[in-house]
């Protein structure tokens, strides 16, 4: 799920149909090495839960409605998987966004342009938009940006106007290799 605040903000997030075949995949991959697999464990929502957790973490104050819609049809306690209903957020978000130009996918799946006035952006996280930006291009393109703890400051805004200090662990010291058992 893309979040705010990062520069994956503008991201388009997959639909649930591709996320559940690409988990799908994986798990296969991870099954397969009779040596390995049993000692990797990875932790992944389903895709149905992962749109509405997508629609929760991307929305604008529209999303209260869904959510209100949800509650009065009987929705409790959907971040546990025996309660989760996506048939029925679905309903509701047909139901409380019927009247207005957005649905669903147009929360999660598609992608945002960099003029877009996220629902976010009255809230100030410190970061720079336009450096937010830069580095979503990065991304994209596939540039590997350095990490700023070991390179000249980026200018993302953050350490100077906020006063964070960068905390580095101990340095030259060798990392003992994890057991695999």
């Amino acid at each position: 799920v893309p979040k705010p605040h990062t520069p994956f903000q503008w991201a388009s997030q997959l639909d649930h149909e591709t996320t559940d075949h690409r988990l799908q995949l994986l798990r296969d991959e991870v099954r397969k090495d009779k040596q390995f697999g049993r000692a990797i464990g990875f932790r992944y929502h389903d895709g149905k839960p992962g749109i509405i957790e997508g629609l929760l973490s991307r929305g604008d104050r529209r999303v209260g409605r869904v959510i209100e819609e949800v509650w009065r049809d009987g929705g409790r306690f959907d971040g546990w998987s025996e309660h989760f209903s996506y048939d029925r957020w679905i309903a509701a978000c047909e139901r409380a966004l019927a009247d207005e130009p957005v649905d669903l996918d147009w929360y999660t799946v598609r992608e945002r342009e960099y003029a877009e006035v996220l629902p976010w952006e009255h809230l100030d996280s410190g970061l720079d938009r336009d450096w937010l930006w830069e580095d979503w291009q990065d991304a994209v393109n596939g540039v590997e940006v350095d990490d700023c703890r070991w390179t000249p400051c980026f200018d993302c805004g953050v350490c100077p106007e906020m006063g964070t200090e960068i905390q580095i662990g101990p340095t030259g010291k060798q990392l003992l290799p994890l057991s695999v058992v």
